[in-house]
């Protein structure tokens, strides 16, 4: 019989299962899994065993796993196998995508598989085009003939007040076919009684079929004599053209007029399980038909980490993620179009799809992991709203993991990305660490501090009348970082620059004491040069106010020392 559910009904079929054979047995009988071996067939990696849910959405595979089956484990309590005596067989249909599958097993073998554990199919659904593959799981179970035997003699009960028996009055007459059989009791032959209480119909017609057995297991159908049945008015159920069908397809009528009336008892008693009905099947191995529940439920399963990926904005540019990103480019995770025109962005970006950040935690090699957090951008892309600046000059790596409690993560993308300042790279001496203060700039950022190296200044004119003399100068950097050099400007910069340079002029002879008067102690010199590891300035400068030129040679000890660090 089937079993048809409302939208937001329970799974009726598993909650049938426990009802009929206990009100208080509430247990599901099975459950559904996928299994994951490891990839790879060294190490200790484990199977993962994913309990599967109505309409889930699952990986086909992660870093180190990849689905290999699915199965359905039968609970081990007493309570949920009891229900299942209520039936004789499963039949499972596994349809994965257009690649059917099947399975069957008998209840009463169940406690012989091993760990109550059957697989349905194995994952084929690589084979799909599809980028999400739907899995739809049948289920068809086969009542025992005792269970069904039981509710037909509930039928023949009489009943008190409102209800109503559908049994006769009194046994009827039936025809027999002439066949004998030992008594159990005293091993001498016997004919099977003529006499039998019966199920009517409405007009008053016998039903002849039954699913009971007599004292020595054989059916009472197999007694009947179903050709001189067909002939009998008592028995054409309320039709004459029953009397006109073949012998087979007369048994089968009364077969149906007996289900009907089961099927409309179990709906008395479990109305909130939906409609029943009858399967036909062929007539040898199920006697024209048979009673069965059945229910269905699905999954989806999405193939490929290509289908979810990370792409950057810097700069105006989309693109895929690229090894290393700038501080300030805006991070987002993205669903290939052809996915996300198979299922809504929502069922893959929310839980139990789980999304978190590994970094650096110290100078020791440790890391930490940080839930990534994802916000809106459109139908198929979600933004990670995460401040790189914190993670500057740092190997960060991304995941996207399948986590449900109790089972080992399934990472489905693995992302690893260094972070940079990238672009143009300026530094104005003292401005930069008041605005770098203000924006709350990493420490480690190059535009994060300026350089004032103390240089020692070398005369390039009039070297008769000048020496060489100390300067501090301050120079206006300007590099350039690129994806392929992304440190460019910690190593060199072009730098014009102010310098303030003391003294310089020779103690001598030569020396006019009108020139030595007149000389200013601190000239302002203006130049150009560059930056050497942010520590070294070699450069030119030109002193306007009498006309000294210089070549300068700078070091700033602030720079240096991290420099000598890395050295130890």
């Amino acid at each position: 019989m089937h079993l048809h559910r409302g939208r937001n009904a329970a799974r009726g079929f598993l909650y049938v299962l426990c009802l009929l054979a206990s009100a208080a047995a509430w247990a599901q009988p099975y459950e559904l899994f996928a299994i994951y071996e490891p990839a790879t067939g060294g190490g200790t990696a484990k199977a993962i065993r994913l309990k599967l849910t109505e309409n889930a959405l699952i990986p086909d595979g992660g870093e180190s796993h990849a689905l290999d089956r699915i199965i359905v484990k039968f609970d081990a309590e007493g309570g949920p196998l009891s229900a299942l005596s209520v039936f004789s067989h499963l039949y499972f249909q596994v349809d994965i995508g257009a690649q059917p599958s099947s399975a069957k097993v008998k209840t009463s073998d169940i406690d012989r598989l091993p760990n109550r554990e059957l697989t349905l199919a194995r994952w084929r659904g690589d084979q799909e085009k599809d980028a999400v593959v739907s899995v739809k799981i049948g289920v068809e179970a086969l009542y025992a003939g005792d269970f069904l035997c039981l509710q037909e003699r509930e039928l023949l009960v009489p009943r008190n007040g409102s209800g109503t028996s559908l049994r006769d009055s009194k046994p009827e007459k039936i025809p027999l076919r002439d066949i004998q059989a030992s008594s159990p009791s005293t091993g001498q032959k016997t004919s099977p009684p003529d006499l039998r209480t019966l199920l009517h119909t409405s007009d008053g017609d016998r039903i002849l079929y039954s699913l009971c057995r007599d004292e020595e297991g054989k059916l009472l159908n197999d007694a009947v004599h179903w050709d001189n049945a067909r002939q009998d008015p008592d028995f054409k159920l309320g039709d004459d053209a029953n009397m006109k069908k073949s012998t087979e397809n007369f048994r089968r009528a009364h077969k149906h007029a007996l289900a009907r009336r089961i099927s409309a008892r179990l709906n008395s008693q479990f109305p909130s399980f939906g409609r029943t009905a009858i399967v036909d099947t062929d007539f040898t191995e199920f006697d024209g038909a048979r009673f069965q529940v059945s229910a269905r439920s699905g999954f989806f399963v999405i193939k490929g980490t290509g289908s979810l990926f990370l792409m950057e904005e810097s700069g105006g540019e989309v693109q895929r993620l690229a090894d290393l990103i700038d501080q300030d480019a805006d991070v987002a995770i993205s669903l290939n179009q052809a996915t996300c025109a198979q299922l809504p962005p929502a069922v893959l970006l929310n839980s139990p799809w789980t999304f978190e950040l590994e970094v650096p935690d110290g100078k020791d090699g440790k890391t930490r992991k940080v839930k990534a957090e994802l916000d809106f951008r459109n139908g198929c892309t979600r933004s990670l709203p995460i401040p790189w600046k914190d993670y500057l000059n740092q190997r960060v790596t991304f995941r996207a993991i399948y986590r449900v409690p109790g089972n080992e993560d399934i990472v489905v993308l693995k992302d690893s990305f260094s972070i940079y300042n990238l672009g143009l790279i300026t530094t104005v001496p003292i401005f930069t660490e008041v605005i770098a203060a203000a924006q709350g700039a990493s420490a480690s950022d190059v535009e994060a501090t300026s350089s004032i190296p103390v240089s020692y200044a070398i005369p390039l004119n009039d070297q008769s009348t000048r020496r060489g003399s100390l300067a501090v100068t301050f120079p206006f950097t300007v590099s350039y970082n690129s994806r392929k050099a992304p440190n460019l400007a910690e190593y060199v910069a072009f730098a014009p620059s102010i310098s303030l340079i003391s003294g310089g002029y020779k103690d001598s002879a030569s020396a006019s004491a009108d020139n030595k008067d007149g000389a200013p102690s601190v000239r302002v010199a203006i130049g150009v040069g560059f930056n050497v590891a942010r520590a070294f300035h070699f450069g030119y400068a030109w002193a306007p106010q009498d006309g000294g030129q210089y070549t300068l040679i700078g070091l700033s000890i602030p720079d240096l020392l991290p420099l000598l660090k890395v050295g130890e």
